[in-house]
């Protein structure tokens, strides 16, 4: 359900917004036992899930303000109005490009290429009872959440219980718990790692495509182990990887200026939207005042100068926020929660002896590439503490996935 004509209300914490909500909520537990009395989950899954189910009525409005997290706003707007008007609001109407696609005797269908209209649309299709508030768009993101889950099980069948482990990490509660994308980009991620470790290109291929519109950067960073993968077969040998690392050098010198210029608009446009000069004066007109020496300072000139920064910036990407940036409730539990994804992934690497798996080296190899990448970009660290997350919380469960056929392949030598 959403208004019959269009008019955004700001519910708050109002009766009206936990009626709303709670039959959002509802519905979830719902589906939830039904799923639990057809065996598709365990006891415990039953349990855990419906606290997961909840979070996202004690955040917004009840724990935090929901201006901590404002882009929620906009993507409330957003799928109120496609499914009331079935057009976007002004804002980002005038963003909005259309990409067609030609489905033969199907006809053909518009695929929009804004971010924020591109998930809300796909956010719509939850069969959730409400979409009146903020956290309506959280319930959606719950929902495709639980169907992750219930897909992952296929990869994880004995491992329902270790599976479910994973979902209580405190950034994918955070995240999936709000109205933003965050959650169709690690969906998409995951499935496209697991499906690229089965060999099962086609259909990686058909999650890594919806990236490109959703987030540019994991795009790159997965298509890049993607062509890795399938045209230099770089985890299937140590010398096709240095060769291939090699070889993205190479392009990487040849195409100089091109990459350069890409890095530095990036570096520019996060740095530009994080400038604070006080008294009011701060993001993108603070940078048309006084951005000239800022923007200098911050230029890349070379592939080597990139590489430095990337390995000089890696370790305050992978550890931050440190503590004397704390200003939010999240952060400290933020920081602690890095440190032991870092020692997470380093025990199932150990404990499963991957070190010297091919498949590891390379899973690794694009996963530190692609951090480096990010630690080029870091001005914003409540961004970028979501981006990092969203980065290493997909490459977690391959690997996890990766050490699960490992121990199967031992137990069939056993045999």
């Amino acid at each position: 359900m959403v208004n019959g004509y269009f008019r955004y209300i700001d519910y708050g914490g109002s009766l009206e917004y936990y009626i709303f909500e709670i039959a959002n909520y509802s519905f979830l537990v719902l589906l939830l036992c039904l799923c639990y009395k057809l065996r598709f989950i365990n006891i415990n899954s039953l349990i855990v899930w419906t606290g997961i189910f909840f979070v996202p009525l004690v955040l917004n409005y009840f724990i935090f303000s929901p201006s901590l997290f404002p882009d929620q706003f906009q993507y409330a707007l957003e799928v109120m109005s496609l499914k009331s008007k079935g057009i976007s609001i002004d804002a980002i109407a005038s963003q909005n490009a259309q990409f067609s696609l030609n489905l033969g005797y199907l006809g053909s269908i518009s695929i929009p290429t804004n971010p924020v209209t591109f998930s809300t649309t796909f956010l719509g299709f939850a069969p959730i009872p409400n979409f009146m508030t903020v956290t309506s768009l959280a319930f959606a993101n719950k929902f495709f959440l639980f169907v992750s889950f219930l897909g992952l099980k296929k990869f994880f069948f004995k491992d329902e219980n270790i599976l479910l482990l994973f979902f209580l990490i405190p950034s994918l509660l955070l995240y999936t718990s709000l109205a933003l994308r965050e959650t169709l980009i690690i969906i998409c991620s995951v499935f496209f790692l697991l499906n690229m470790l089965k060999n099962n290109y086609i259909i990686s291929l058909i999650f890594l495509l919806p990236l490109f519109v959703l987030k540019i950067q994991m795009f790159a960073f997965l298509a890049l182990y993607f062509v890795g993968r399938l045209v230099f077969r770089a985890n299937n040998s140590l010398y096709m990887l240095v060769f291939f690392l090699g070889f993205i050098l190479l392009a990487s010198i040849l195409l100089q200026d091109v990459i350069l210029q890409i890095i530095n608009y990036y570096r520019l446009g996060f740095a530009a939207e994080n400038m604070d000069l006080g008294d009011g004066i701060y993001g993108y007109y603070a940078f048309s005042l006084y951005g000239e020496e800022l923007a200098e300072s911050l230029e890349l000139t070379s592939i080597l100068e990139v590489v430095f920064a990337s390995i000089a910036g890696l370790p305050k990407l992978l550890l931050m926020p440190y503590p004397n940036t704390w200003s939010s409730i999240f952060y400290p539990i933020q920081f602690f929660e890095s440190i032991f994804l870092i020692l997470l992934y380093w025990s199932i690497s150990v404990r499963n002896n991957l070190l010297k798996n091919k498949e590891f080296i390379y899973l690794s190899v694009i996963l530190l590439l692609s951090c480096m990448l990010y630690s080029l970009l870091v001005f914003n660290v409540g961004t970028f503490v979501r981006y990092r997350f969203s980065l290493f919380f997909p490459f977690i469960i391959a690997l996890y996935y990766l050490a699960t056929l490992e121990r199967g392949n031992k137990t069939k030598l056993l045999k």
